[in-house]
């Protein structure tokens, strides 16, 4: 039999790489004389069979990689086609088939990447957990917090020394253009925050550049965190030259620099307050099918209640490397509070970061059952009031997961604490969830699922969706 004839799209490796998403069409068109061709992804043996004269859309593909490529064989002979991009952006390339019973255009797509983690990162890293402020985004909290909508909102932690040191330092720089750009509407200051100040985390300081002059790189590892768009097209990417000129005109560096001390001490209360490794053991066992093998806690002293959380993940071969970011207040908010013992604080601070945490585990879980979740919580009214913070979850799915990670938070709680410090931090659980946020069943929910891992510990807390729904379900 005469083998394969490998040829090399030539219209690839004549194509300019951009920094942006790329179309690409071939002009050739493909013969298979059985009305079939292949597709193998690189590093797998196993063949994907199409039909040339298909009618379906369905259109295959794989994530962006440096080196990545696919390889199609038809008839006697085959097509490599590799991806010529910049990550971490798409690519899609259109491939014209034809057989004796009909012809089809193939849409095969590499898809763009969220994050890409180098060989040396995962080595770095895995098992491991990490606590910081990173400086692009203690930037992008100091713009934020200082802006008109920031000045407005009472979202940014507004108190204490750190804040008065922030003001003091930047009042000169006041009038800066950046600050004319971040002056939203109510209606819309939550989201364009998020958008600002989560995004920047993608962003790093060029160290190359002159001494203590910003310049920032959309390098990686991360290259999506919040929004539709990848980080270089969000609010922050949008406002990049500004906020680089307000860095240098107000020599953010120094800034940061001299307090960069009490940031590591902040990092060190952090770890000490947030035993992270001890809330990943409880919820891989509690939620066995989820596991992530790195978390990063990034936080800034000028956060308040506002928290989010983004999940990553690299593939090495047939391996998959998992992180957890969260981004979440700094422990001063905590530690201000003279009243509260030390495990009281470690409880309340800990529901911070379990809380996001335990999306990437819960959210996965509920989907297993979203169908029956959407026809029990899309009647809004038995669970929610309208609030702010309610109506930042759009959908019965959304509302039931915030419902069911509280609740978790409330079980691991009962588990670890001794039981004094546990009804505490459970009761202002429940108190912040009613009264505060307008999840109106919380506590009846709560009480409910802690029941049901009361009665059976030895299960994992995954398996009791079933009964929680049907509980649920006697709500209505």
């Amino acid at each position: 039999m005469r083998k394969p004839l490998l040829l090399t799209a030539l219209l690839f490796a004549l194509t300019p790489v951009f920094s942006q998403h790329i179309e690409d069409t071939l002009s050739a068109v493909y013969w298979c004389p059985n009305d079939t061709f292949k597709i193998r992804f690189k590093d797998e043996p196993k063949l994907s069979v199409f039909t040339a004269s298909r009618k379906d859309k369905i259109s295959p593909g794989t994530d962006a990689y440096p080196g990545e490529y696919v390889v199609f064989y038809f008839g006697n002979d085959s097509l490599k086609v590799n991806y010529h991009n910049n990550l971490p952006y798409a690519h899609n390339i259109y491939l014209n088939f034809a057989s004796p019973k009909g012809k089809t255009t193939l849409r095969f797509h590499f898809n763009y990447r969220t994050a890409h983690f180098s060989n040396e990162y995962i080595v770095k890293h895995k098992d491991q957990v990490r606590y910081d402020i990173p400086e692009v985004y203690e930037l992008a909290n100091i713009i934020w917090t200082l802006s008109p909508s920031g000045q407005r909102s009472e979202d940014p932690y507004k108190t204490g020394d750190y804040y008065q040191r922030v003001v003091n330092y930047f009042k000169p720089w006041m009038n800066h253009p950046v600050f004319k750009q971040l002056n939203f509407p109510d209606s819309v200051v939550a989201m364009e925050y998020y958008n600002f100040r989560e995004n920047s985390f993608a962003f790093n300081i060029d160290e190359k550049a002159a001494r203590g002059k910003v310049k920032l790189l959309y390098n990686g590892p991360y290259y999506y965190v919040f929004g539709d768009e990848l980080a270089d097209s969000s609010l922050f990417g949008r406002l990049k030259p500004l906020v680089e000129d307000f860095a240098n005109k107000s020599n953010f560096r120094k800034f940061y620099r001299e307090n960069k001390s009490w940031y590591d001490q902040q990092a060190a209360r952090a770890e000490k307050l947030l035993p992270m490794r001890a809330m990943w053991q409880w919820l891989e066992k509690n939620f066995p099918n989820n596991k992530y093998q790195s978390y990063r806690v990034v936080f800034s002293p000028l956060i308040g209640g506002s928290h989010s959380t983004q999940r990553y993940s690299t593939w090495q071969g047939d391996v998959r490397f998992g992180e957890n970011v969260m981004f979440v207040c700094g422990p001063e908010r905590y530690d201000s509070n003279r009243v509260l013992s030390e495990k009281q604080k470690e409880g309340l601070y800990s529901g911070v970061v379990f809380t996001e945490i335990d999306h990437n585990y819960v959210n996965p879980a509920t989907n297993r059952y979203a169908k029956k979740v959407d026809s029990l919580f899309s009647k809004r009214d038995i669970w929610t009031t309208r609030t702010s913070s309610t109506d930042f979850y759009g959908n019965a799915v959304s509302v039931f997961n915030e419902y069911m990670t509280h609740a978790a938070f409330c079980v691991y709680v009962e588990d670890v604490y001794d039981a004094a410090t546990a009804a505490f931090v459970i009761g202002k659980r429940e108190d912040m969830m009613v009264d505060r946020r307008g999840f109106i069943r919380f506590r009846e929910f709560n009480q409910e699922l802690l029941r049901l891992y009361r009665e059976n510990k030895d299960k994992p807390l995954a398996s009791f969706y079933p009964q929680l729904l049907e509980w649920c379900a006697r709500q209505q």
